[in-house]
Protein backbone atom coordinates (compact mmCIF):
# COMPACT_ATOMS: atom_id res chain seq x y z
CA UNK A 1 0.00 0.00 0.00
CA UNK A 2 2.65 2.30 0.80
CA UNK A 3 4.61 1.66 -2.39
CA UNK A 4 1.04 2.29 -4.40
CA UNK A 5 0.76 5.12 -2.46
CA UNK A 6 4.08 7.20 -3.13
CA UNK A 7 3.79 6.01 -7.19
CA UNK A 8 0.16 7.94 -6.76
CA UNK A 9 2.23 10.50 -5.51
CA UNK A 10 5.04 10.68 -7.93
CA UNK A 11 1.89 10.54 -11.01
CA UNK A 12 0.35 13.54 -9.41
CA UNK A 13 3.84 15.78 -9.43
CA UNK A 14 4.20 15.36 -12.66
CA UNK A 15 0.69 16.55 -13.70
CA UNK A 16 1.98 19.87 -12.41
CA UNK A 17 1.52 22.77 -14.79
CA UNK A 18 5.07 23.48 -16.05
CA UNK A 19 4.45 26.69 -17.50
CA UNK A 20 3.18 28.51 -14.10
CA UNK A 21 5.87 26.07 -11.97
CA UNK A 22 8.91 24.99 -11.93
CA UNK A 23 9.66 21.36 -9.91
CA UNK A 24 13.34 19.40 -10.09
CA UNK A 25 12.91 16.55 -11.83
CA UNK A 26 12.87 13.41 -9.96
CA UNK A 27 12.04 15.62 -6.68
CA UNK A 28 8.34 14.30 -5.80
CA UNK A 29 8.70 16.53 -2.31
CA UNK A 30 9.95 20.08 -3.54
CA UNK A 31 7.26 22.55 -3.51
CA UNK A 32 6.43 24.08 -6.78
CA UNK A 33 7.90 27.47 -7.27
CA UNK A 34 5.62 29.65 -9.06
CA UNK A 35 7.20 32.03 -12.46
CA UNK A 36 6.01 35.46 -11.42
CA UNK A 37 5.98 37.57 -14.74
CA UNK A 38 8.37 40.87 -14.17
CA UNK A 39 8.66 43.89 -15.81
CA UNK A 40 11.60 46.95 -15.83
CA UNK A 41 10.81 50.37 -13.73
CA UNK A 42 12.58 53.19 -12.88
CA UNK A 43 12.66 53.40 -9.41
CA UNK A 44 13.81 56.36 -7.10
CA UNK A 45 15.83 54.54 -4.35
CA UNK A 46 16.78 57.61 -1.94
CA UNK A 47 16.52 61.40 -2.30
CA UNK A 48 19.96 63.30 -3.47
CA UNK A 49 21.55 65.39 -5.62
CA UNK A 50 24.61 63.11 -7.26
CA UNK A 51 25.81 64.01 -10.09
CA UNK A 52 25.69 60.32 -11.27
CA UNK A 53 22.16 60.22 -10.94
CA UNK A 54 23.10 56.50 -9.25
CA UNK A 55 19.45 57.05 -6.88
CA UNK A 56 17.70 56.45 -10.12
CA UNK A 57 17.84 53.17 -11.29
CA UNK A 58 15.77 50.37 -13.37
CA UNK A 59 14.68 47.73 -11.72
CA UNK A 60 12.90 44.15 -12.19
CA UNK A 61 9.28 44.74 -10.81
CA UNK A 62 5.97 41.94 -10.62
CA UNK A 63 3.44 42.51 -13.43
CA UNK A 64 0.36 44.35 -12.19
CA UNK A 65 -2.29 42.15 -12.10
CA UNK A 66 -6.44 43.53 -11.75
CA UNK A 67 -8.26 41.30 -8.50
CA UNK A 68 -11.36 39.30 -8.76
CA UNK A 69 -14.07 41.87 -7.85
CA UNK A 70 -12.09 44.63 -8.20
CA UNK A 71 -13.80 47.21 -10.24
CA UNK A 72 -12.81 50.40 -12.82
CA UNK A 73 -9.02 49.27 -12.77
CA UNK A 74 -7.11 49.54 -16.17
CA UNK A 75 -3.71 48.18 -16.76
CA UNK A 76 -1.52 49.89 -19.65
CA UNK A 77 1.39 48.79 -21.80
CA UNK A 78 3.07 52.00 -21.88
CA UNK A 79 5.03 53.18 -24.93
CA UNK A 80 6.10 56.89 -23.62
CA UNK A 81 6.34 58.72 -20.36
CA UNK A 82 7.13 62.53 -19.91
CA UNK A 83 9.75 63.97 -18.04
CA UNK A 84 8.67 67.55 -16.10
CA UNK A 85 10.47 69.61 -13.58
CA UNK A 86 9.04 68.07 -10.62
CA UNK A 87 10.60 64.84 -11.22
CA UNK A 88 13.47 66.58 -10.71
CA UNK A 89 12.99 68.01 -7.52
CA UNK A 90 11.29 64.39 -6.35
CA UNK A 91 15.05 63.39 -6.93
CA UNK A 92 16.60 65.83 -4.70
CA UNK A 93 13.97 65.82 -1.97
CA UNK A 94 12.45 69.10 -2.45
CA UNK A 95 8.91 68.41 -3.77
CA UNK A 96 6.30 68.48 -2.07
CA UNK A 97 3.72 66.68 -1.37
CA UNK A 98 6.80 64.08 -0.53
CA UNK A 99 6.80 59.84 -0.98
CA UNK A 100 8.81 57.28 0.83
CA UNK A 101 11.63 56.08 -0.91
CA UNK A 102 11.97 53.66 -3.39
CA UNK A 103 9.14 54.33 -5.45
CA UNK A 104 8.16 55.37 -9.21
CA UNK A 105 7.98 58.80 -10.25
CA UNK A 106 6.44 59.87 -13.21
CA UNK A 107 2.87 61.99 -13.44
CA UNK A 108 1.89 61.04 -17.23
CA UNK A 109 2.84 58.56 -20.20
CA UNK A 110 0.81 57.01 -22.94
CA UNK A 111 0.23 53.18 -24.58
CA UNK A 112 -1.65 50.55 -25.40
CA UNK A 113 -4.59 49.06 -22.66
CA UNK A 114 -3.58 45.33 -21.89
CA UNK A 115 -6.17 44.32 -19.49
CA UNK A 116 -9.14 45.82 -17.62
CA UNK A 117 -11.67 45.22 -14.94
CA UNK A 118 -14.87 43.33 -16.75
CA UNK A 119 -17.71 46.71 -15.49
CA UNK A 120 -15.79 48.74 -17.94
CA UNK A 121 -17.25 48.47 -21.57
CA UNK A 122 -16.07 52.13 -22.84
CA UNK A 123 -12.45 50.63 -23.18
CA UNK A 124 -11.17 47.85 -24.53
CA UNK A 125 -7.56 45.76 -24.88
CA UNK A 126 -5.17 47.64 -27.64
CA UNK A 127 -7.05 50.66 -27.47
CA UNK A 128 -4.60 53.93 -27.37
CA UNK A 129 -4.74 55.89 -24.08
CA UNK A 130 -3.23 58.49 -22.44
CA UNK A 131 -2.48 57.97 -17.89
CA UNK A 132 -2.03 60.37 -16.02
CA UNK A 133 -1.53 59.79 -12.02
CA UNK A 134 -0.03 60.83 -8.77
CA UNK A 135 3.37 58.87 -9.45
CA UNK A 136 4.45 55.74 -10.72
CA UNK A 137 4.13 56.17 -14.50
CA UNK A 138 7.54 55.10 -15.57
CA UNK A 139 7.07 51.43 -15.70
CA UNK A 140 6.08 49.17 -18.48
CA UNK A 141 3.07 48.52 -17.38
CA UNK A 142 0.61 50.46 -14.96
CA UNK A 143 -2.32 50.00 -13.74
CA UNK A 144 -4.34 52.88 -12.87
CA UNK A 145 -8.67 53.68 -12.20
CA UNK A 146 -10.18 54.44 -15.41
CA UNK A 147 -10.77 58.27 -14.18
CA UNK A 148 -7.07 58.58 -14.83
CA UNK A 149 -7.08 57.57 -18.99
CA UNK A 150 -7.64 59.38 -21.44
CA UNK A 151 -8.08 58.01 -25.13
CA UNK A 152 -5.42 59.11 -27.72
CA UNK A 153 -6.60 60.67 -30.85
CA UNK A 154 -6.14 58.42 -33.71
CA UNK A 155 -3.54 60.38 -35.34
CA UNK A 156 -1.26 60.93 -31.97
CA UNK A 157 1.56 59.54 -31.78
CA UNK A 158 2.54 58.16 -28.38
CA UNK A 159 5.25 60.42 -27.89
CA UNK A 160 2.95 63.69 -28.41
CA UNK A 161 0.87 62.25 -25.95
CA UNK A 162 3.36 61.63 -23.20
CA UNK A 163 3.85 65.03 -23.21
CA UNK A 164 0.47 66.53 -23.69
CA UNK A 165 -1.64 66.38 -20.15
CA UNK A 166 0.86 67.93 -17.77
CA UNK A 167 2.18 70.54 -19.63
CA UNK A 168 -1.37 71.94 -21.64
CA UNK A 169 -3.63 71.14 -18.92
CA UNK A 170 -1.18 73.08 -16.54
CA UNK A 171 -0.98 75.79 -18.55
CA UNK A 172 -4.37 76.17 -19.39
CA UNK A 173 -5.43 76.33 -15.63
CA UNK A 174 -2.61 78.57 -15.48
CA UNK A 175 -4.22 81.11 -17.81
CA UNK A 176 -8.03 80.36 -17.84
CA UNK A 177 -9.08 79.15 -14.56
CA UNK A 178 -6.56 81.40 -12.35
CA UNK A 179 -5.21 84.15 -14.48
CA UNK A 180 -8.30 84.65 -16.58
CA UNK A 181 -6.13 86.06 -19.36
CA UNK A 182 -8.91 87.88 -22.09
CA UNK A 183 -8.42 89.64 -24.75
CA UNK A 184 -5.56 92.71 -25.31
CA UNK A 185 -3.95 91.35 -22.26
CA UNK A 186 0.23 91.59 -21.92
CA UNK A 187 1.26 88.05 -20.53
CA UNK A 188 5.05 87.45 -18.99
CA UNK A 189 6.13 83.87 -19.39
CA UNK A 190 8.95 82.72 -17.98
CA UNK A 191 10.80 79.64 -18.92
CA UNK A 192 9.22 80.20 -22.55
CA UNK A 193 11.14 77.22 -24.07
CA UNK A 194 10.04 74.79 -21.50
CA UNK A 195 7.01 72.52 -22.09
CA UNK A 196 4.69 74.52 -19.86
CA UNK A 197 6.17 77.68 -21.37
CA UNK A 198 5.57 76.60 -24.65
CA UNK A 199 2.10 75.17 -24.11
CA UNK A 200 0.97 78.54 -22.45
CA UNK A 201 2.29 80.71 -25.48
CA UNK A 202 0.02 78.40 -27.64
CA UNK A 203 -2.95 78.91 -25.31
CA UNK A 204 -2.26 82.74 -25.15
CA UNK A 205 -2.75 83.15 -29.45
CA UNK A 206 -6.15 81.26 -29.13
CA UNK A 207 -6.89 84.98 -27.74
CA UNK A 208 -6.98 87.95 -30.02
CA UNK A 209 -4.50 90.40 -29.49
CA UNK A 210 -2.84 88.45 -26.43
CA UNK A 211 1.08 90.00 -25.93
CA UNK A 212 3.71 87.53 -24.88
CA UNK A 213 6.69 88.17 -22.99
CA UNK A 214 8.71 85.67 -23.29
CA UNK A 215 12.31 84.73 -21.60
CA UNK A 216 14.56 82.42 -22.41
CA UNK A 217 18.75 82.39 -23.16
CA UNK A 218 18.81 83.72 -26.53
CA UNK A 219 19.70 80.84 -28.73
CA UNK A 220 16.33 79.43 -28.09
CA UNK A 221 14.63 83.12 -29.07
CA UNK A 222 13.85 82.59 -32.68
CA UNK A 223 12.17 79.21 -31.99
CA UNK A 224 10.37 80.63 -29.05
CA UNK A 225 8.94 83.33 -31.48
CA UNK A 226 7.76 80.32 -33.81
CA UNK A 227 5.61 79.70 -31.43
CA UNK A 228 3.91 82.84 -30.62
CA UNK A 229 6.78 84.83 -28.71
CA UNK A 230 6.50 88.40 -29.84
CA UNK A 231 9.06 89.63 -27.09
CA UNK A 232 11.55 87.48 -26.50
CA UNK A 233 13.70 88.24 -23.88
CA UNK A 234 17.56 87.45 -22.81
CA UNK A 235 17.13 86.76 -18.92
CA UNK A 236 20.84 86.56 -18.70
CA UNK A 237 21.98 89.44 -20.12
CA UNK A 238 20.21 92.13 -18.35
CA UNK A 239 17.13 92.83 -15.71
CA UNK A 240 14.37 91.92 -17.59
CA UNK A 241 12.24 93.93 -15.49
CA UNK A 242 13.66 96.75 -17.55
CA UNK A 243 13.44 95.26 -20.93
CA UNK A 244 9.55 94.57 -20.97
CA UNK A 245 8.80 98.36 -19.23
CA UNK A 246 10.76 99.91 -22.81
CA UNK A 247 7.76 98.34 -24.53
CA UNK A 248 4.93 98.09 -21.61
CA UNK A 249 6.07 101.20 -19.46
CA UNK A 250 2.61 100.52 -17.48
CA UNK A 251 3.61 97.13 -17.16
CA UNK A 252 1.81 93.65 -17.92
CA UNK A 253 -1.62 91.95 -17.24
CA UNK A 254 -0.69 88.73 -16.22
CA UNK A 255 2.76 86.80 -15.16
CA UNK A 256 3.22 83.16 -15.03
CA UNK A 257 5.95 82.14 -12.52
CA UNK A 258 7.60 78.95 -12.24
CA UNK A 259 10.62 80.83 -10.70
CA UNK A 260 9.35 81.86 -7.29
CA UNK A 261 12.17 83.57 -5.18
CA UNK A 262 13.22 87.58 -5.88
CA UNK A 263 11.22 86.99 -9.07
CA UNK A 264 8.13 86.78 -7.28
CA UNK A 265 8.63 90.56 -6.25
CA UNK A 266 9.35 91.65 -9.49
CA UNK A 267 6.74 89.91 -11.39
CA UNK A 268 4.57 91.45 -8.51
CA UNK A 269 5.85 94.90 -8.80
CA UNK A 270 5.43 94.65 -12.97
CA UNK A 271 2.05 94.04 -12.62
CA UNK A 272 -0.73 96.74 -13.90
CA UNK A 273 -3.61 97.67 -11.22
CA UNK A 274 -6.20 94.83 -11.40
CA UNK A 275 -3.14 92.41 -12.55
CA UNK A 276 -2.92 88.82 -12.23
CA UNK A 277 0.35 86.68 -10.84
CA UNK A 278 0.35 83.10 -10.95
CA UNK A 279 2.95 80.77 -8.90
CA UNK A 280 3.54 77.57 -9.87
CA UNK A 281 6.93 76.37 -9.39
CA UNK A 282 10.26 76.88 -7.79
CA UNK A 283 12.98 76.31 -10.41
CA UNK A 284 15.37 79.07 -9.17
CA UNK A 285 15.85 76.83 -5.94
CA UNK A 286 17.23 73.86 -7.84
CA UNK A 287 19.97 73.34 -9.93
CA UNK A 288 21.56 69.78 -10.89
CA UNK A 289 23.23 69.87 -7.15
CA UNK A 290 21.10 70.42 -4.26
CA UNK A 291 22.17 73.69 -2.12
CA UNK A 292 20.64 74.57 1.16
CA UNK A 293 22.13 77.71 1.04
CA UNK A 294 19.76 78.97 -2.35
CA UNK A 295 17.03 76.98 -1.27
CA UNK A 296 17.16 79.07 1.90
CA UNK A 297 17.93 82.18 -0.12
CA UNK A 298 15.00 81.42 -2.45
CA UNK A 299 12.71 81.03 0.45
CA UNK A 300 14.13 84.27 1.86
CA UNK A 301 13.57 86.14 -1.10
CA UNK A 302 10.11 84.97 -1.57
CA UNK A 303 6.63 87.61 -1.75
CA UNK A 304 5.92 88.53 1.66
CA UNK A 305 2.48 90.55 1.71
CA UNK A 306 -0.93 90.18 3.84
CA UNK A 307 -4.14 90.66 2.90
CA UNK A 308 -4.40 94.31 4.37
CA UNK A 309 -1.86 95.00 2.30
CA UNK A 310 -2.82 93.50 -0.79
CA UNK A 311 -6.32 95.82 -1.06
CA UNK A 312 -4.69 99.04 -2.03
CA UNK A 313 -2.49 97.34 -4.68
CA UNK A 314 -5.96 95.94 -6.26
CA UNK A 315 -3.33 92.98 -7.44
CA UNK A 316 -4.07 89.50 -7.33
CA UNK A 317 -1.85 86.81 -6.19
CA UNK A 318 -2.45 82.96 -6.62
CA UNK A 319 -1.07 79.29 -6.50
CA UNK A 320 -0.78 76.24 -8.59
CA UNK A 321 0.42 72.72 -7.69
CA UNK A 322 -0.83 69.72 -9.90
CA UNK A 323 0.44 66.86 -7.38
CA UNK A 324 -1.53 68.12 -4.98
CA UNK A 325 -4.69 68.30 -7.19
CA UNK A 326 -4.29 64.87 -8.58
CA UNK A 327 -4.52 63.83 -5.16
CA UNK A 328 -7.92 65.41 -4.70
CA UNK A 329 -10.56 63.26 -6.41
CA UNK A 330 -12.73 66.51 -7.07
CA UNK A 331 -10.24 68.39 -9.39
CA UNK A 332 -10.89 64.99 -11.84
CA UNK A 333 -14.05 66.35 -13.07
CA UNK A 334 -12.48 69.45 -13.94
CA UNK A 335 -9.53 67.81 -15.27
CA UNK A 336 -11.17 65.69 -17.75
CA UNK A 337 -13.57 68.53 -19.10
CA UNK A 338 -10.18 70.78 -19.80
CA UNK A 339 -8.62 67.88 -21.36
CA UNK A 340 -11.53 67.75 -23.37
CA UNK A 341 -11.26 71.85 -24.32
CA UNK A 342 -7.81 70.87 -25.03
CA UNK A 343 -8.15 67.93 -27.33
CA UNK A 344 -10.54 69.51 -29.74
CA UNK A 345 -7.72 72.47 -29.82
CA UNK A 346 -5.37 70.11 -30.64
CA UNK A 347 -7.65 69.02 -33.37
CA UNK A 348 -8.05 72.22 -34.85
CA UNK A 349 -4.21 72.40 -34.98
CA UNK A 350 -4.18 75.49 -32.47
CA UNK A 351 -1.85 74.06 -30.59
CA UNK A 352 1.04 71.74 -30.98
CA UNK A 353 3.37 69.60 -28.82
CA UNK A 354 6.61 70.30 -29.61
CA UNK A 355 9.20 67.27 -28.71
CA UNK A 356 12.55 68.52 -27.65
CA UNK A 357 14.29 64.50 -27.44
CA UNK A 358 13.16 61.15 -26.64
CA UNK A 359 15.70 59.04 -24.16
CA UNK A 360 15.49 55.14 -23.30
CA UNK A 361 14.50 54.14 -19.31
CA UNK A 362 18.38 53.54 -18.15
CA UNK A 363 19.12 57.44 -19.84
CA UNK A 364 17.34 58.67 -17.60
CA UNK A 365 20.14 60.86 -15.85
CA UNK A 366 21.23 62.45 -19.06
CA UNK A 367 17.41 63.45 -20.05
CA UNK A 368 17.35 65.12 -16.72
CA UNK A 369 20.60 66.51 -16.54
CA UNK A 370 19.65 68.38 -20.08
CA UNK A 371 17.09 69.90 -18.33
CA UNK A 372 18.87 71.04 -15.81
CA UNK A 373 21.28 72.76 -17.91
CA UNK A 374 18.32 74.31 -19.92
CA UNK A 375 18.99 72.69 -22.89
CA UNK A 376 15.67 71.63 -23.60
CA UNK A 377 13.25 73.50 -26.15
CA UNK A 378 9.68 71.60 -25.71
CA UNK A 379 9.55 68.36 -23.77
CA UNK A 380 11.83 65.16 -23.00
CA UNK A 381 9.80 62.13 -23.23
CA UNK A 382 11.46 58.87 -21.91
CA UNK A 383 10.55 55.36 -23.18
CA UNK A 384 11.14 52.11 -22.28
CA UNK A 385 14.18 50.71 -23.47
CA UNK A 386 12.59 47.95 -25.25
CA UNK A 387 10.80 50.66 -27.42
CA UNK A 388 14.04 52.82 -28.20
CA UNK A 389 14.98 52.04 -32.10
CA UNK A 390 17.60 49.26 -31.87
CA UNK A 391 21.22 50.82 -32.62
CA UNK A 392 22.26 50.37 -35.99
CA UNK A 393 25.24 47.62 -36.29
CA UNK A 394 27.29 47.34 -39.71
CA UNK A 395 27.53 43.72 -40.53
CA UNK A 396 28.71 43.21 -43.83
CA UNK A 397 26.78 40.71 -45.89
CA UNK A 398 28.96 37.45 -47.19
CA UNK A 399 28.29 38.49 -50.76
CA UNK A 400 29.97 42.33 -49.79
CA UNK A 401 32.94 40.24 -48.10
CA UNK A 402 33.37 38.59 -51.36
CA UNK A 403 33.10 41.32 -53.27
CA UNK A 404 35.54 43.29 -51.05
CA UNK A 405 38.01 40.54 -51.20
CA UNK A 406 37.54 40.15 -54.73
CA UNK A 407 38.93 43.89 -55.27
CA UNK A 408 41.46 43.44 -53.34
CA UNK A 409 42.72 40.60 -55.20
CA UNK A 410 42.27 42.77 -58.56
CA UNK A 411 44.06 45.67 -56.75
CA UNK A 412 46.75 43.52 -55.89
CA UNK A 413 46.75 42.22 -59.70
CA UNK A 414 47.21 45.67 -60.83
CA UNK A 415 49.89 46.96 -58.29
CA UNK A 416 51.65 43.68 -59.91
CA UNK A 417 51.30 45.02 -63.50
CA UNK A 418 51.90 48.66 -62.62
CA UNK A 419 55.30 47.60 -60.77
CA UNK A 420 56.14 45.49 -63.41
CA UNK A 421 55.67 48.03 -66.03
CA UNK A 422 58.00 50.38 -63.88
CA UNK A 423 60.51 47.77 -64.18
CA UNK A 424 60.24 47.63 -68.30
CA UNK A 425 60.25 51.58 -68.53
CA UNK A 426 63.22 51.45 -66.31
CA UNK A 427 65.11 48.90 -68.10
CA UNK A 428 64.29 51.00 -71.58
CA UNK A 429 65.76 54.23 -69.95
CA UNK A 430 68.64 52.71 -69.16
CA UNK A 431 68.99 50.98 -72.83
CA UNK A 432 68.62 54.29 -74.14
CA UNK A 433 71.19 56.20 -71.97
CA UNK A 434 73.62 53.51 -72.45
CA UNK A 435 73.11 54.30 -76.09
CA UNK A 436 73.59 57.76 -75.86
CA UNK A 437 76.16 57.61 -73.84
CA UNK A 438 78.29 55.92 -76.40
CA UNK A 439 76.83 57.92 -78.96
CA UNK A 440 78.55 60.95 -77.37
CA UNK A 441 81.68 59.16 -77.41
CA UNK A 442 81.61 58.47 -81.09
CA UNK A 443 80.72 61.54 -81.34
CA UNK A 444 83.74 62.82 -79.64
CA UNK A 445 86.49 60.96 -81.61
CA UNK A 446 84.87 61.68 -85.11
CA UNK A 447 85.03 65.57 -84.14
CA UNK A 448 88.44 65.24 -82.85
CA UNK A 449 89.86 63.50 -85.43
CA UNK A 450 88.51 66.43 -88.27
CA UNK A 451 90.70 69.23 -89.65
CA UNK A 452 88.81 72.66 -89.48
CA UNK A 453 88.72 74.21 -93.22
CA UNK A 454 90.77 77.21 -93.79
CA UNK A 455 87.82 79.86 -94.10
CA UNK A 456 88.29 82.44 -96.86
CA UNK A 457 87.25 85.82 -96.33
CA UNK A 458 84.49 86.04 -98.37
CA UNK A 459 82.63 82.94 -96.13
CA UNK A 460 83.77 85.09 -93.09
CA UNK A 461 82.04 88.50 -94.63
CA UNK A 462 79.04 86.25 -95.81
CA UNK A 463 78.43 84.74 -92.79
CA UNK A 464 78.58 88.02 -90.53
Amino acid sequence: MVGKSKSKEADTSKKVDTTTTTVKEGDVTAAPVVETKKMKAIVLTSTGSGSDYSNLQVKDEEFPKILEGHENMVIVKMKAVGLNFAELMQRQGTYKPSTKTPYTPGYEGSGLVEDLSTNITDLKKEDRVMVFNPSGVWKEYVMVPRSNIVKMPETMTYEDAAGFLVNYLTAYQLLFRLANVREGDKVLIHMAAGGVGVAATQLCKTIPNVTVFGTASVSKHDTIKEFGVDYPIDYTASDYVEQIKKVAPEGVDVVLDPLNGENSIKGYDLLKPLGRIVHYGAASMTGESRSLANMFKTWWKCLSINSLEIISENKSVSGYHLGYLLNNPSFMATATKDIDTLLKLWSEEKIKIQIDSTYGFSKVGEAMKRIHQRLNVGKIILKPDAEMPAPVVAEPAVEAVAATLEEVKITETETKKSEEKVEEVCEKKKEVETVKTEEKIIEKTNVSEITKPQSTEGECATRE
